[in-house]
C-alpha cells in the first residue's frame, strides 16, 4: 500500500483528507461485523486456518448486521445511537472471542512468509496491483453520479442503491415503496449503506463511505480467494489476475452490490472445495451462498443453485451422504435468504416480488407490469438467437477488457493441468482430512507435488469447471447479458488459476519452467487490465471537464455541489412539493418530491392518460403538488427501452400549461441530454 498511497498523495492529495474520516466508518462497520461473526465461526469452522476464519466471521457478521438493520428498520427503531451500539456490541463480542482464542488453539496461523529468495520477485510481480488500488480509492472519493459512462454515471446508484436507503432514512423506517420496484429486491448491501447513513449522520455524508465499503468488499473478495489458495506463487498470481480484473475497481468505486456478491461467493466456494467438507462447513457455505443471493436476485441462480449443483456432481460419497450435505447447504442458503422472503411476503404478499407474479401476485403490481418487466429485461429478438448470444458472450466476457484475459486463459490452463494430472493418476483412494489444511496447501505449493493434489478430495477441479460453465450458461439464458451480471465467474476461474499454479510451481525456490508461463501470462493480463482502467479514467476526466468546465479531481468529496446544482433544487423553491416525471435519479433532490421508476405505476400519469388537461392539473392540486418537472430526454430514452406512457410528450405539457400549469424553467429549445422543464401548479 506504500506505492499506491504515495501516488495518491502526489496526484490527488485531497483523497487523503477523505480516506481517514470516511474510511473510519467502513472500518468500524467491518470490525463490528467480524465480532458478530466470530462466535458462529468458532463452531462452524473450527480447525480452519486463521485467515479462513476471519473471512467467514466477516461474511457472517455482515449478514448479521444486514438482517439486524432490516429488522430494526421495519420496526422504526433505527437511529444513530442504535447503529453505533450495534457495532460496539459486535466489537465487544469479537474482543471476548479473541481473548478466549488466545488461551488455546482455535485455528492455524495461515500467512505467507515474506522472507527468502523469492521476496523481490514476488514484490515486483505484484506491482501492477498499484494501478487498480489507486483508481478505486480515487474514484470512490468522488461523489456518486460522476462515474462511469458505461453505467450512465451511476444511474442505478442515484435511482435505488443509495436512493432507497435515503428514503428509509428520511422516513425513519423501512417500508414498502410502491413507486420504486427495486426497493423490493434483496438489500443485503443496501441495508449496510443505510447503517452507514445513521453512522455518518445522513445520506449525503454516507455516500462516499458507501462507495468505500463496496470497494473494500472487492478487497475482501481477493483476501478470501487467497485464504483458500495454496501459499507461495499461487497466492501471488491469484492476487494479481483477480486484483487487476477491471470490473473490481470499476464496480468498487460505485455504491453497487456486485462485490458483496463476490465476497460471499468466494467464502462459500472456499468452504466447499478446499478439502473434504464437514456438515458444519456445508451449512456455513450454504449461509454464505444465501447471503450472496441476499445481495442480488441473480446470485440465487449463479451462486447458490449453480455452486450447489456443481458440488453435488463432484461430491464423493453415496446418495445418503450427498443428500445430507446438500440438504444442509440448501438449508443454510434458505435461512440466510429468508429475511428478504419474509419482508416481501409481509409487504407485498409475494416473497420474490416482483417475480413469479402468476403464482403469487403482488401489491401494486399487475400482469401488464410483469410483462413489461420481462420485456425490458430480455434481449431484443434480433439478439436472442444462440449465435447472437454467443457473440454477446464473447464481447462481454473476453473482448471487452473488463475481465482479465489471463483469468480465462490461466483458469482453463489450470483446469487442463488438473484434469490431466487426475487422468494420469487414475483411481486413487481418498486423501484423509488433516488437522491443518493450510499446511497441506503449503506443502503442495512449496515442497513440490509428488502425490495426489492436496485438497482434491471433493474433485474440486470438476466442481469449479462445472460451476463456471453453469454461470455462463445461466447468465446467457436468463438475463439480458450485461457483462457485470456474470462477475461470479471470477471466483471459480481464480481458484482454478491457484491450483494450476500449485501444480506447475515445483519445489521452492527452484520452480519448474511451467511456472514462468503462468507468471508471464499473469503479468501480461495485469498490464492490459491496468491500461484499460487508466484509459477509462482518462476518458471520464476529459468528458467531465468538457461537459462542465470543471476538472474531475476538483470534485473529490463534493457531493454538496451536485446537490446545489441539481436542476430541481435550483428551479423550485424550498417548501415545494415536486412531481418528477421521467427522471428517477432523486438522490440529490433537496425538496419534497415524488418520482417513479419506469416499471412502477405513476398514479398521476395513470390518471391523466384518460383525463383532460384541466382535470389532470386538478389532480395535482388535490394531492398538494406545487411543481412538476419533466425530463424529456430521459422520457424518450425510457420509451425506447423499458416503455413509458405514450401521452407524456412536450405537446401534452403545452396542453397542461393551458389547463393550469405555468412554465417556470425550460431548456427544451437547447435539446441535448439534459433537456427538462419545470412547471408551477397554479392555484
Amino acid at each position: 500500500m506504500v506505492v499506491p498511497g504515495a501516488v495518491l498523495a502526489v496526484c490527488w492529495p485531497a483523497v487523503w483528507l477523505v480516506l481517514p474520516v470516511d474510511g473510519a466508518y467502513v472500518a468500524a462497520l467491518l470490525l463490528g461485523a467480524a465480532g458478530w461473526g466470530a462466535w458462529p465461526t468458532a463452531w462452524l469452522a473450527s480447525g480452519q486456518s486463521t485467515g479462513r476464519q476471519v473471512c467467514l466471521a466477516t461474511a457472517l457478521g455482515l449478514g448479521v448486521l444486514s438482517t439486524a438493520t432490516l429488522a430494526l428498520g421495519v420496526a422504526g427503531l433505527l437511529s444513530g445511537p442504535v447503529a453505533w451500539a450495534l457495532l460496539a456490541v459486535g466489537a465487544g463480542l469479537g474482543a471476548i472471542r479473541l481473548l478466549r482464542a488466545g488461551r488455546g488453539q482455535h485455528g492455524n496461523v495461515d500467512s505467507d512468509s515474506v522472507a527468502g529468495p523469492g521476496l523481490l520477485a514476488r514484490t515486483l510481480v505484484l506491482l501492477p496491483l498499484c494501478v487498480p488500488i489507486v483508481v478505486v480509492l480515487y474514484a470512490a472519493c468522488l461523489p456518486p453520479g460522476l462515474l462511469w459512462a458505461g453505467e450512465a454515471r451511476g444511474y442505478d446508484v442515484l435511482e435505488y442503491h443509495l436512493q432507497v436507503p435515503r428514503e428509509y432514512f428520511d422516513a425513519g423506517r423501512i417500508l414498502f415503496l410502491p413507486h420504486n420496484v427495486y426497493a423490493s429486491f434483496p438489500q443485503g448491501v443496501e441495508t449496510l449503506y443505510l447503517l452507514l447513513m445513521y453512522l455518518a449522520g445522513g445520506p449525503l455524508a454516507a455516500a462516499i463511505p458507501a462507495q468505500l465499503l463496496h470497494a473494500t468488499l472487492g478487497g475482501l473478495t481477493v483476501a478470501a480467494l487467497l485464504a483458500w489458495t495454496p501459499r507461495g506463487w499461487p497466492r501471488v498470481l491469484v492476487a494479481l489476475v483477480v486484483g487487476t480484473t477491471a470490473w473490481l475497481a470499476y464496480l468498487g468505486s460505485l455504491a453497487y452490490v456486485e462485490l458483496g456478491v463476490l465476497f460471499f461467493t468466494a467464502v462459500a466456494a472456499g468452504l466447499l472445495i478446499s478439502e473434504k467438507p464437514t456438515l458444519r462447513t456445508a451449512f456455513a457455505a450454504g449461509i454464505c451462498a444465501g447471503l450472496a443471493g441476499g445481495c442480488k436476485y441473480t446470485a440465487l441462480v449463479l451462486v447458490a443453485a449453480a455452486l450447489g449443483s456443481a458440488w453435488l456432481i463432484g461430491m464423493r460419497g453415496g446418495p445418503k451422504t450427498r443428500a445430507v450435505r446438500l440438504g444442509l447447504y440448501g438449508f443454510g442458503a434458505i435461512l440466510a435468504f429468508s429475511p428478504w422472503l419474509i419482508r416481501n411476503a409481509a409487504f407485498t404478499g409475494n416473497p420474490v416480488y416482483p417475480f413469479a407474479y402468476g403464482w403469487f401476485g403482488g401489491r401494486d403490481w399487475s400482469a401488464a407490469q410483469a410483462e413489461q418487466w420481462q420485456r425490458g429485461h430480455s434481449l431484443p429478438v434480433e439478439s436472442a438467437s444462440l449465435g447472437a448470444r454467443a457473440r454477446i458472450a464473447f464481447d462481454e466476457l473476453l473482448n471487452s477488457g473488463m475481465y482479465n484475459q489471463a483469468l480465462w486463459l490461466l483458469g482453463l490452463g489450470g483446469l487442463a493441468l488438473l484434469a490431466t494430472r487426475r487422468a494420469a493418476q487414475g483411481s486413487e483412494p481418498e486423501v484423509p482430512a488433516r488437522a491443518n489444511p493450510s499446511d497441506e496447501a503449503h506443502a503442495g505449493a512449496n515442497a513440490g507435488i509428488t502425490g495426489p493434489l492436496q485438497g482434491d478430495t471433493p474433485r474440486f477441479w470438476s466442481v469449479l469447471a462445472i460451476w463456471a460453465a453453469l454461470i455462463v450458461i445461466a447468465w446467457a439464458a436468463f438475463t439480458h447479458m450485461p457483462g457485470r451480471f456474470a462477475v461470479p465467474v471470477i471466483i471459480p476461474l481464480a481458484l482454478l488459476v491457484g491450483r494450476g499454479v500449485e501444480l506447475s510451481a515445483g519445489s521452492f525456490p527452484r520452480p519448474r519452467p511451467a511456472l514462468a508461463v503462468f507468471i508471464g501470462f499473469s503479468l501480461a493480463g495485469a498490464v492490459l487490465g491496468d491500461l484499460k482502467l487508466v484509459s477509462m479514467l482518462r476518458d471520464e476526466a476529459a468528458s467531465w471537464q468538457s461537459l462542465t468546465g470543471v476538472r474531475l479531481n476538483e470534485m473529490i468529496d463534493r457531493a454538496d455541489i451536485l446537490r446545489d446544482v441539481n436542476p430541481v433544487n435550483t428551479a423550485v423553491p424550498a417548501g415545494a412539493y415536486v412531481w418528477m416525471v421521467g427522471d428517477a435519479r432523486a438522490f440529490y433532490v433537496a425538496r419534497r418530491y415524488h418520482y417513479t421508476v419506469p416499471f412502477s405505476t405513476d398514479p398521476w400519469l395513470e390518471f391523466s392518460a384518460t383525463a383532460d388537461p384541466p382535470a389532470s392539473v386538478a389532480w395535482l392540486r388535490t394531492h398538494g403538488v406545487t411543481h412538476v418537472v419533466f425530463s424529456w430526454s430521459e422520457s424518450a430514452r425510457l420509451r425506447r427501452s423499458y416503455g413509458f406512457p405514450p401521452h407524456v410528450t412536450p405537446a401534452w405539457a403545452d396542453a397542461l400549461a393551458r389547463g393550469g400549469l405555468k412554465l417556470v424553467s425550460s431548456d427544451r429549445e437547447q435539446g441535448g441530454a439534459g433537456a427538462f422543464e419545470v412547471y408551477e401548479v397554479m392555484p
